[in-house]
């Protein structure tokens, strides 16, 4: 007897022996028991995870010679049959090569024909999107009307292509990409049964190379057997099918790491001389990554499709990078991909890809930028500067440093003490009314303050204390507003012409709205924009380090 491949062999005879599409085939056995057959059926879903092979098993059920049930027996003639695909009462169709109108009106008229007895005609058109318009037409008054005891099953890859006229005629149902754990799971039991020894790993590069088909799969499986023998090593797999180990990839994060230029062309010319296609390279490296973003972002290798030796490693490793570098890698990969696919000299352009990876600085928030500037610029501010009237060698004379504006904070007067012609009393509306000039006032000294206090809003004046909410997602900007509370106070001083404490609370963020004043929805963008035209210093940052903003 000739050989029969993997796929063939241990093809599903049963719906229980359905890999990973349960959500189908327990509908269909309870459409069985219920006796609630529809006229047509349409299986959408990639290839190879079982759209034909539940379409025949469908067939089984409901031609068996034991009677409608949902287990066939898969040994009556009927069942024999249709696993053979010589059954007059089951014809399977394809649809790329029967397309036009002429073969469906051959269809339509052997449906004149009863079946047998106590049995369905039934007609499964495989990658029925194929089928002309007009065939889809002249399939309508059918689909909606179907002669007693005849069903219609559609097979597709790309249900988007099938007319709604059809769709709606049909009960859908999508099945799913295999996960890659039960491939594995599933590649295993062939493996025993076929009496072969196969690592988990290879087992493992088998179902990603499967892409979440079983057919595929078990094809991969055939022929690494064929390369390998009764013996399936992670090495003999990755060789036979051109696979890029995860070590080379780690080779890429540690020449990243330490900034090993040199190293980084070293390893083109490796990925050049194996062989290796460098798309997949570049596809398995942006995978690689985001391997790290998980890891970064979870502390977990839950998510993470690899074996546990390197998920252990991703875990140690993540703390490398912060997840805006890594978000910043993934794009230069992706940008990667576009141009190789477009270049007639893919190795210039992995070359040029790798050193933008090694070569990238990290990520720094624009405020914390914004910040540093403003204590040089301070710095700067108090070097004396040589006056042009000054002959040659006139030495600069040291300025004496100024008093500090903000002498360690006293207690504040309470106002039972304090004469009313002295320091006026300040209402909260007086505050509320030149909120916004505030607000202005701090962006011009400092622009990240002044943005977190636009989240703020005053609440209450007691005595002499200003109370300040924030919504109670907005903690981290209120622990920032108390950092800079002597600031603020100053300021305050000088723009309300009255001392006050600052003193800070969380609230609900409906609240904050109740009780603002001005319309809470602000455009930040243009506020940015207004902020980088109006600072010399804020636009050439901006255009200088090509600053993105972010909503």
């Amino acid at each position: 007897m000739a050989y029969q491949v993997l796929a063939r062999k241990y093809r599903p005879m049963l719906f229980e022996d359905v890999i990973g599409q349960q959500h189908v085939t327990l509908t269909l056995q309870n459409a069985i028991k219920q006796n609630r057959l529809a006229g047509a059926y349409l299986f959408s879903g990639p290839r190879g995870v079982g759209k034909t092979t539940v379409a025949r098993i469908l067939s089984k059920a409901i031609n068996c010679d034991n009677g409608l049930t949902d287990t066939p027996c898969n040994t009556c003639s009927s069942c024999v049959e249709i696993n053979e695909s010589r059954s007059l009462d089951v014809l399977e169709i394809d649809g790329a090569s029967n397309r036009g109108i002429d073969e469906v009106r051959n269809l339509r008229e052997s449906l004149r024909y009863s079946p047998n007895p106590n049995k369905y005609r039934i007609h499964i058109i495989d990658e029925v999107h194929m089928l002309t318009n007009e065939a889809f037409n002249a399939l309508l008054k059918t689909l909606e009307e179907p002669p007693e005891r005849v069903l219609f099953i559609f097979a597709t890859t790309e249900p988007h292509k099938v007319p709604a006229t059809i769709l709606s005629r049909c009960q859908r149902f999508d099945f799913k990409r295999i996960s890659n754990q039960q491939l594995v799971e599933q590649l295993k039991q062939l493996c025993k049964k076929e009496e072969l020894e196969a690592e988990d790993e290879a087992l493992r590069l088998i179902a990603v190379k499967g892409d979440g088909s079983m057919r595929d799969s078990e094809s991969i499986l055939d022929q690494v057997i064929a390369y390998a023998g009764t013996r399936i090593t992670a090495e003999d797999t990755s060789q036979l099918l051109g696979l890029i180990g995860q070590s080379l990839f780690f080779r890429v994060t540690d020449h990243i790491h330490n900034n090993e230029v040199d190293a980084g062309i070293e390893l083109v010319e490796h990925i050049f001389s194996e062989g290796y296609d460098f798309n997949e390279f570049i596809l398995g490296l942006a995978e690689h990554f985001r391997n790290f973003m998980v890891a970064r972002a979870t502390n977990s290798a839950a998510e993470l499709d690899v074996s546990e030796e390197f998920a252990a490693r991703y875990l140690q490793e993540a703390e490398r990078f912060e997840i805006e570098d890594l978000l910043r890698m993934i794009k230069i990969t992706a940008d990667a991909e576009n141009a190789l696919r477009r270049s007639s000299n893919a190795r210039l352009h992995l070359e040029v890809t790798l050193i933008k990876l090694i070569k990238m600085n990290s990520s720094v928030q624009l405020s914390d930028l914004l910040s540093e500037f403003e204590q040089i610029k301070k710095k700067t501010d108090l070097i004396p500067k040589k006056k042009a009237s000054d002959p040659p060698g006139t030495p600069v004379t040291q300025k004496p440093p100024e008093p500090d504006p903000q002498p360690q904070r006293s207690p504040l007067p309470s106002t039972k003490h304090v004469s009313s012609k002295e320091t006026p009393p300040i209402t909260l509306d007086d505050i509320e009314k030149k909120w916004t000039a505030l607000l202005e006032q701090v962006k011009h000294h400092k622009i990240g303050l002044g943005t977190i206090l636009s989240d703020a809003w005053p609440m209450r004046v007691t005595e002499n204390n200003l109370i300040l909410a924030f919504g109670k997602r907005n903690g981290f900007q209120m622990n920032t507003a108390k950092r800079e509370s002597r600031f603020l106070e100053s300021l305050i001083k000088e723009f309300y012409g009255h001392p006050l404490r600052l003193m800070f609370t969380l609230i609900e963020p409906e609240k904050i709205e109740s009780i603002r004043k001005i319309p809470s929805q602000v455009d930040k963008e243009k506020v940015f924009q207004e902020l980088r035209d109006k600072n010399p210093m804020l636009k050439r940052l901006s255009d200088t380090f090509d600053v993105e903003f972010i909503k």
